[in-house]
C-alpha cells in the first residue's frame, strides 16, 4: 500500500474543513466504515480511500476494504494514525477517510424540474446545523422526495458532519441551491408552496392537510428563526405541527420528518 504524502493530506484538511476548497477541487470528504460503505453500497465509487496503518490490522477491517474495492478501482493510500487523525475533522477519526466526486449544486433547471407530473420537494432556508442537514437528507430519501433545495445559504451539504449525519445518503437525491426568484419561477410552473410555521396564527394544522397537489413544495426555516420573512410572503399556505404546550417548538430536523410521514399518506 502507497503511503500518503504531505500534501496530499494537506488537501484532505482542506477538503473536511473549506467549503471553499470543496468547490473548487470539485470533491468531498466521507468518514468512517458505515458511511463509506454505504455510499459504495449505492455505487459511488471514492476516488481515493486512505486508511490509518492500524485500520488494517483487524480481520474486519481489512474485509471491509476488499469488500468495497471489489465494487471498482480506486486507488488505497496509508497514513499514520497521527496524521490521519490530524486530517480528520470528527473529534476522534475512525481510521479511514474517502475522498468523492461532489456533484454540481445547480442541478436540473427549474423548467427540468416542472416536467415531472408528480414531485414532492423539500426547501431549507438557511439551515445551519450539520445534524439537521444530514437528517433531513436521509429523511427526504426515505420518504421518495424528488429534491431539496437550499435557499438563504446554510450549512454546506458537503461538510463531511452533513455527510455523516446523512449516512452517505447526499448522493442519493438531488440537492439544488436556488435563490428565491428560481423559487417564484417554480410557482409560475405549478409548484404549490407550503410553508412551516410555528405559530398557529393565520395558519393550518398539517393534520387538517389532506389533498397535497401533485407538484409541492414544503420550506422549512432556519434553527431558532424559522423561515425569511421574504419566503413566507410568497408561499401559498402555512402551516403548523400541532405539539404540546410544554414545548415551544422542534428541531427542524423532526418537523421535515413529522411531515414527510403525514405528506406522504395523504
Amino acid at each position: 500500500m502507497e503511503h500518503i504524502t504531505k500534501a496530499q493530506l494537506k488537501k484532505i484538511r482542506m477538503l473536511a474543513r473549506d467549503k471553499k476548497a470543496r468547490d473548487k477541487e470539485g470533491l468531498f470528504v466521507a468518514e468512517g466504515v458505515k458511511v463509506i460503505g454505504e455510499l459504495v453500497d449505492k455505487g459511488h465509487l471514492p476516488k481515493t480511500v486512505v486508511v490509518a496503518h492500524s485500520f488494517a490490522e483487524t480481520k474486519a477491517n481489512r474485509e471491509f476494504l476488499e469488500c468495497i474495492q471489489a465494487h471498482g478501482l480506486f486507488s488505497v493510500r496509508g497514513a499514520s494514525d497521527r496524521d490521519l487523525e490530524n486530517a480528520s475533522s470528527l473529534q476522534h477519526s475512525q481510521g479511514i477517510i474517502a475522498i468523492m466526486k461532489k456533484p454540481v449544486l445547480s442541478g436540473p433547471s427549474s423548467s427540468n424540474l416542472s416536467s415531472k407530473e408528480k414531485m414532492l420537494i423539500i426547501l431549507c432556508d438557511g439551515v445551519q446545523d450539520p445534524g439537521n442537514m444530514g437528517a433531513i437528507i436521509r429523511s427526504s430519501v426515505a420518504f421518495g422526495v424528488g429534491a431539496v433545495i437550499i435557499t438563504g445559504g446554510g450549512v454546506d451539504v458537503f461538510n463531511s458532519k452533513v455527510v455523516r449525519a446523512s449516512s452517505g445518503m447526499v448522493l442519493n437525491i438531488p440537492i439544488l441551491e436556488y435563490d428565491k426568484d428560481e423559487i417564484r419561477r417554480l410557482k409560475d410552473e405549478g409548484f404549490y408552496l407550503f410553508a412551516s410555521h410555528v405559530s398557529k396564527l393565520e395558519t393550518r394544522s398539517l393534520d387538517e392537510i389532506t389533498s397535497i397537489p401533485d407538484k409541492s413544495i414544503v420550506a422549512f426555516g432556519a434553527e431558532g428563526k424559522g423561515l425569511s420573512e421574504e419566503m413566507r410572503e410568497i408561499a401559498d399556505e402555512e402551516f403548523y405541527i400541532p405539539i404540546s404546550e410544554k414545548a415551544e417548538s422542534l428541531n427542524v430536523a423532526a418537523a421535515v420528518a413529522i411531515t414527510l410521514h403525514t405528506f406522504t399518506r395523504a
